[in-house]
């Protein structure tokens, strides 16, 4: 009997944990200076030059209603790539703390429950045990909607 498994990789924002499938994520950087873009949506805190690309940073505290935390040199950025419409995106996303990549079984993910999910409800993918703890499953392609896509294109275009 073959179980699907696939790697994810686990991280907190606030109290809360995490997992993304590793297979979106590109890398795991310190803090890098920010610079900001004006007219954006307060969880876009600005973009970041990695290697002469220029990568939209998301501080996830804020875009899941959490209190803001300043940077420091522990800060830490997942860079991932998300696609909409047949487009890839780089996109930075700034979280507490990274822990490790586990193998979860495709089954193990179960669906969340309705109530307490909050604005969350639209990019998770479920719930799984992580280390003794419930962690969320992101479906980090759904992370940001269209029109946050629309806006991060012209950001990566620029």
């Amino acid at each position: 009997m073959n179980v699907l498994t696939d790697k994810h990789i686990f991280f907190s924002v606030g109290s809360e944990k995490y997992g993304i499938n590793i297979s979106s994520v590109k890398e795991i950087i310190r803090f890098e200076k920010i610079t900001l873009v004006r007219d954006a949506q307060k969880y876009l805190k600005g973009v970041i030059n990695l290697r002469g690309k220029i990568i939209p940073i998301i501080d996830l505290r804020i875009k899941f209603g959490i209190d803001e935390k300043e940077y420091d040199d522990r800060s830490i950025f997942i860079i991932v790539e998300i696609n909409e419409n047949d487009s890839d995106y780089l996109l930075g996303m700034a979280v507490d703390e990274v822990y490790e990549v586990h193998d979860i079984d495709e089954k193990s993910i179960q669906t969340p429950p309705k109530i307490g999910a909050g604005n969350k409800s639209k990019y998770l993918k479920g719930m799984v045990k992580f280390n003794e703890e419930i962690a969320i499953v992101l479906d980090i392609n759904k992370i940001l909607i269209s029109k946050e896509i629309i806006r991060m294109d012209s950001i990566n275009a620029s």
